[in-house]
């Protein structure tokens, strides 16, 4: 839709509005590249209807590929506020404004990211680091029980030597029992042994001839 202006916007090219979806701006661009498509023309058009024919469908094109970008409609938008701008002193200085104004955007962009992306890093290391510490935790939990299971059989007779010799510290003669006690046994496991044990069965010698 043209305007009052003395020169057609990328938005008058392709018909929409400014504030056009991104949808509207595809289907305008099927629907005029259709319109202005140098194939349309008829097959006995001048060489200058041709030229002219090619001149819209390229404008037609390039509108789609500056407001069919979101970053490129950005630009394009703020460089056309500063055409329109009754103070503007020409337009590449609208341009050179256009392109500060877009570079700060990306600048804060990239900032943005790299913020993002370091505390995104940084919440990975502690999220390791605690992994790390819980797993030495554990292995060192696990190191102290087999230790106290290999301690216990040294437990258990540390304190049975120790009850004994409470024994032999209270009673003398306990030493003394205790060792005649430890003495019969001995001799009964012995005998037990030897009546487990077969005679020898005797040789027997053939008659001579």
């Amino acid at each position: 839709m043209p305007t009052q202006r003395s020169f057609l916007t990328f938005y008058d090219v392709l018909g929409i509005p400014k504030d056009a979806a991104t949808d509207e701006i595809r289907k305008a661009y099927r629907k005029r590249a259709l319109e202005t498509h140098p194939d349309k023309l008829d097959i006995n058009a001048n060489e200058k209807e041709k030229q002219t024919a090619e001149r819209q469908f390229h404008k037609v094109n390039e509108a789609f590929q500056t407001l069919g970008d979101a970053s490129k409609r950005r630009r394009y938008d703020a460089l056309l506020a500063f055409r329109t701008d009754p103070t503007l002193v020409s337009e590449d200085s609208a341009r050179r404004k256009a392109d500060r104004h877009e570079w700060a955007r990306q600048q804060e962009e990239m900032s943005r990211r790299r913020v993002d992306a370091f505390r995104l890093k940084m919440s990975k290391e502690r999220l390791r680091k605690e992994e790390t510490n819980d797993n030495v935790k554990e292995e060192v939990k696990e190191e102290e029980v087999k230790e106290e299971v290999k301690r216990k059989p040294e437990v258990r007779v540390k304190k049975v030597a120790d009850v004994l010799q409470e024994l032999s510290n209270e009673n003398p003669d306990f030493a003394a029992r205790r060792e005649a006690i430890l003495k019969r046994k001995a001799e009964r496991e012995k005998a037990a042994k030897q009546l487990q044990t077969p005679p020898p069965t005797p040789t027997v010698e053939s008659p001579s001839s």
